[in-house]
């Protein structure tokens, strides 16, 4: 009689070790506990139907403390998250920005900046002996794009979710047939700019070109989406778009939340025979009135650029102390 019941005794142990393993296993996460929640993440891409992420990190933020709880997930869709009850902030942005540095903010949001770059950097096989120094703004490279969700209020019981964002108050409770879910609604944060220079003369004798633009913003809140009120300069490409064009598209955080410096597209141009211009066209205009603020297109109609002349070198042409020879273009919008 012993033995029978000390082999049920085993057999029962043996049960529970199992269900206890099975019950609490989640890759990268903290020990769970008993007062562990499972939710389901549900992104709505209303906002970005078009949003291509290659993955999306998910941070649940502990309210009154540094401790937080990340998930990531690949691609464009979420699923089932093990989370303790509490309160808590939440974020969720694309992970796929190396060209993105992450930053704290004073009031507990995060913000996104870019490293520091030099205005040549747009140019093809750029090297740190491709420089100038042009502009009073500091210069960073262009950021990557970003789409962003939050919540600012998310607590989490046993039976019930209820997030808030400045717009309203949602509730999630549990069922036997339906689990508790977040329904996120991640939308673009980073604008999409780009540039036309048509009618352009003798550009067959360009050897490399590059462009850069001045009076952005330097960084912006992941939480909502506000620029900062910093303007910088980003270098960008150029690229010859047909035998008269030259063309380039960038990311970029956008217009600066406060006064804004003026928006200077500068076209860097170097000739076959070593002569170095830099084009100066003022397209704050454009701008400031696009009609979508995440996708700005600027048209810079003609440009005259100088007949390179064959067998000169770059010592016969040399205008500036730093050899480059500034024009200012008007244009006509």
């Amino acid at each position: 009689m012993y033995s029978q019941l000390k082999k049920y005794f085993h057999i029962l142990m043996a049960a529970t070790t199992v269900l206890t393993i099975n019950g609490c296993i989640y890759e990268d996460m903290k020990p769970c506990f008993e007062d562990d929640v499972d939710i389901t993440i549900v992104n709505d891409w209303a906002l970005a139907p078009d949003a291509d992420p290659e993955g999306i990190a998910y941070t649940f933020y502990i309210d009154g403390v540094k401790d937080h709880w990340r998930f990531d997930f690949p691609g464009r869709e979420a699923g089932k998250v093990i989370l303790p009850t509490g309160h808590y902030r939440f974020i969720m942005y694309n992970d796929d920005t190396s060209g993105v540095r992450f930053e704290s903010g004073e009031d507990g949001t995060m913000i996104a900046t870019s490293r520091p770059g030099y205005i040549l950097e747009g140019l093809p096989g750029w090297n740190s002996n491709d420089t100038i120094t042009y502009t009073r703004e500091k210069v960073l490279i262009c950021p990557d794009m970003m789409w962003s969700g939050s919540y600012s209020d998310v607590t989490v019981t046993y039976d019930q979710l209820t997030y808030s964002d400045s717009t309203a108050t949602y509730t999630s409770r549990l069922s036997e047939s339906n689990p508790m879910q977040l329904v996120t609604k991640p939308r673009q944060i980073v604008a999409t700019y780009s540039y036309d220079i048509i009618n352009v003369k003798n550009l067959s004798g360009v050897k490399r070109m590059c462009a850069a633009m001045s009076g952005l913003a330097a960084s912006l809140c992941v939480n909502n989406g506000l620029p900062s009120s910093q303007p910088v300069t980003l270098p960008v490409k150029a690229v010859k778009s047909g035998d008269s064009s030259i063309s380039g598209k960038f990311f970029t955080f956008g217009l600066p939340r406060a006064a804004r410096a003026p928006n200077l597209l500068y076209l860097f141009v170097w000739l076959t025979d070593g002569r170095r211009y830099v084009y100066e066209f003022d397209v704050t205009s454009q701008i400031v009135n696009a009609p979508d603020r995440l996708n700005v297109h600027v048209v810079v109609d003609s440009l005259s650029l100088p007949e390179s002349i064959p067998d000169e070198s770059v010592g016969t042409f040399d205008p500036t102390v730093d050899g480059w020879t500034h024009v200012i273009v008007n244009i006509v919008v």
